[in-house]
C-alpha cells in the first residue's frame, strides 16, 4: 500500500510538470493546427474525404504524441540527475522499483491526455464538415495508446545509459521505425539460409510488431484489441520495465 502511494505521488507529479510545461502547449497548438491541415487535404479527396480526414488526422495525432512523448521521456531523468533532484528521492525511502513505476505512469498519463485533447479537436473538425463519429475512432486511439506505451518505457530504458536526451530520441525513433515493419522484415528472414537467419530471427523477436496496434487500418470492419493484441503490449512494457529498473539499480545516485 506504501508503494502504491509512493508510485502515485511520483506519477502525479511527474504528469503536472508535463503539462505545465510550455512545451505542451506548444505541442498542443501545433496539434490543432496539423489537424485542421488534414481538413485541407479531405477537401481535394471528393469521394473518399471522410476517409482521408479520418486517416490522415490520426495519423498526426499519433505522430504528435509519438515526439512530445519521446522529447519528455529522454530528458526526464536526465533533468533530474541535473538538477540533483534525484538525489533528494532517494535519500528518502522511495525504492527505485516505485520512483520508475511512478515515472512511467505519470508519462503514460501525458500520453493519455494529448490523445483525449487531440481525438476532441480531430472529432469536432470531422463534425464541423458534416461527417459523424468513424466505429472504429476509439479503437484507433486505444491502438495508439498501446503504441505509445510500448515506446515510451523503451525510451525509458534507453535514457538510462544514453550519453544524452538526443541519442534517446534518436534511438527510441529508429525502434518505432523498425515496429512498423517487423513483420516484412521476420516474412523476409524465414527465408534466409542457415545460421544468418537465425541470427537474424533472434535479433528480430527483440523489435516490438507495432503493426499489431493500428486499429485504423481495421476501418469498416468490427475491429477490437483483444488478448492478442494486449498481451504482447504488456511483455514489451514489463520488459522495457525491467530492464530499465536494472540500470537503474546500478546508478550510484
Amino acid at each position: 500500500m506504501k508503494d502504491l502511494f509512493l508510485a502515485r505521488a511520483v506519477a502525479f507529479n511527474s504528469f503536472s510538470e508535463s503539462v505545465r510545461n510550455r512545451f505542451f502547449t506548444l505541442f498542443a497548438v501545433f496539434a490543432f493546427t496539423a489537424v485542421y491541415a488534414s481538413v485541407l487535404a479531405g477537401v481535394m479527396a471528393v469521394d473518399q474525404e471522410a476517409r482521408v480526414l479520418t486517416d490522415f488526422g490520426l495519423a498526426l495525432i499519433e505522430l504528435t504524441a509519438l515526439a512530445y512523448s519521446l522529447f519528455g521521456v529522454s530528458s526526464s531523468l536526465l533533468k533530474e540527475a541535473e538538477t540533483k533532484t534525484i538525489y533528494l528521492v532517494f535519500s528518502r525511502p522511495v525504492p527505485r522499483r516505485v520512483y520508475l513505476a511512478g515515472k512511467l505512469a505519470g508519462a503514460l498519463l501525458t500520453a493519455g491526455l494529448m490523445l483525449a485533447i487531440m481525438g476532441a479537436i480531430h472529432l469536432s473538425l470531422l463534425a464541423f464538415r458534416g461527417f459523424g463519429l468513424p466505429e472504429f475512432y476509439a479503437w484507433a486511439l486505444a491502438g495508439t495508446f498501446l503504441k505509445l506505451a510500448v515506446i515510451i518505457s523503451f525510451a525509458f530504458f534507453v535514457s538510462l545509459f544514453s550519453t544524452s536526451a538526443v541519442s534517446t530520441l534518436v534511438i527510441s525513433s529508429i525502434m518505432w521505425t523498425l515496429g512498423h515493419f517487423a513483420a516484412e522484415a521476420r516474412f523476409m528472414a524465414e527465408r534466409l539460409p542457415g545460421f544468418k537467419g537465425i541470427v537474424f530471427n533472434v535479433f528480430l523477436w527483440l523489435i516490438p510488431n507495432l503493426q499489431l496496434f493500428n486499429a485504423r487500418d481495421a476501418a469498416g470492419a468490427a475491429c477490437a484489441l483483444g488478448p492478442g493484441v494486449i498481451v504482447p503490449a504488456a511483455s514489451w512494457v514489463a520488459a522495457s520495465y525491467l530492464a530499465a529498473l536494472w540500470l537503474l539499480a546500478r546508478k550510484e545516485f
